[in-house]
């Protein structure tokens, strides 16, 4: 039945301005987790990985001796980071912290030049043509990533954030190898293969962090669970 002579309080959607404050306060972990991850895997690029000799036995094309290093191995949590702020937040806000977490990072790095922190770009960080390929391939992955997870996102819960962590790494590990620079033949194919099974590896094992957090970051209203 209708309610008669009683006056309803019409709900009032919050203004512009609270908007933009909670999504600033949502953007600070996101930001801050995929700033950490590509300073530890940046601050990791020299350090070998043992035991990779036995890739070489198997097949010296698989043999990564020459280019794998422990920051290459923990890039693929960027994909962790993304899956769980996807599921959380959603698609728009997850794109918006990855572009600013690159605004971030450039901004970084150019108050290092100017104060001296670094003196040489290329000696100290990479060659610009390999920085550029790294930050292009990678904007790439992150935008695959974010979409395929929201596309994917829902019941079984494991699908969105294997295949979207799966399907970015591949993304990356094509994009950045297959530069122009490089010589595409069978080292490089051999190079693929390793790094496909590394990233299969990667969103194979994030499921079981993925699934403890489950219970702890759940989607806003709006947004489908994962």
């Amino acid at each position: 039945m209708l309610d008669r002579g009683v006056d309803r309080v019409p709900v009032s959607r919050p203004g512009f301005v609270s908007r933009f404050v909670t999504a600033v306060i949502r953007l600070v972990a996101p930001v801050v987790a995929l700033c950490a991850a590509f300073a530890l895997s940046f601050a990791l690029r020299d350090m070998p990985v043992p035991g990779l000799a036995a890739l070489a036995e198997i097949d010296p094309l698989l043999d990564p001796s020459d280019w794998m290093n422990q920051g290459f191995l923990v890039l693929p949590v960027v994909f962790f980071i993304l899956n769980l702020t996807s599921r959380r937040y959603g698609a728009a806000l997850t794109l918006t912290a990855s572009f600013i977490t690159w605004v971030v990072m450039g901004g970084a790095v150019l108050v290092a030049l100017r104060e001296g922190l670094i003196g040489d770009f290329q000696e100290e960080i990479a060659p610009y043509a390999v920085a550029a390929s790294f930050v292009g391939a990678m904007a790439v992955a992150q935008l695959v990533n974010i979409l395929l997870f929201d596309w994917l996102r829902g019941i079984p819960w494991w699908k969105a954030p294997f295949l979207a962590a799966f399907a970015g790494g591949m993304v990356f590990a094509v994009a950045f190898n297959t530069r122009p620079a490089l010589v595409w033949d069978a080292a490089l194919g051999g190079r693929l293969a390793v790094e496909g099974a590394i990233h299969f590896s990667w969103a194979l094992a994030q499921l079981l962090p993925t699934l403890m957090l489950r219970r702890t970051i759940r989607p806003l209203p709006g947004f489908g669970g994962a």
